[in-house]
């Protein structure tokens, strides 16, 4: 009998760098809490090509528009709101702009540097140690495609 595969929601979410070289960072609302903050992003629709659902995800969520993407090679299984496996692909990308027009799925943001990011213990969907590798492996200048 063939082994059955397994169903996966997809995500994508981005280290979103601004002009000034910070990246934005989203509060969780309380009542929705997995962590304390979350990096912009969200799951993908069906066949949906994942930076163009990562541009979506980004508006839907700050208002801001993305410009350049590059993925980080990076995924990550974990278990979406729903209870479904969900694999995720983290990218960085290039804000249009810094102003954040916030939807009412989070309760607050903040644009912050590396080392803000390393001084006040954040927690975001991503661990600690994985952000920190990331964010050394990628700066920001570095890696983001024209």
């Amino acid at each position: 009998m063939p082994e059955e595969r397994g169903q996966y929601l997809a995500g994508a979410f981005a280290f979103l760098f601004d002009q000034s070289g910070r990246f934005l960072l989203l509060e969780e609302r309380a009542d929705r809490r997995k962590y304390m903050f979350d990096l912009p992003g969200g799951t993908l629709q069906p066949f949906e090509d994942p930076i163009a659902g990562l541009r979506r995800e980004v508006r839907e969520e700050t208002g801001i528009e993305v410009g350049s993407v590059s993925p980080l090679c990076h995924l990550k299984y974990d278990v979406h709101d729903s209870g479904q496996p969900i694999l995720v692909a983290f990218y960085v990308a290039q804000a249009v702009s810094s102003s954040v027009q916030l939807s009412t799925e989070h309760a607050g943001h903040c644009w912050i540097t590396r080392e803000e990011y390393d001084a006040n213990q954040y927690t975001v969907s991503l661990a600690n140690e994985e952000t920190r590798r990331l964010l050394d492996t990628y700066p920001h200048s570095d890696f983001i495609l024209q």
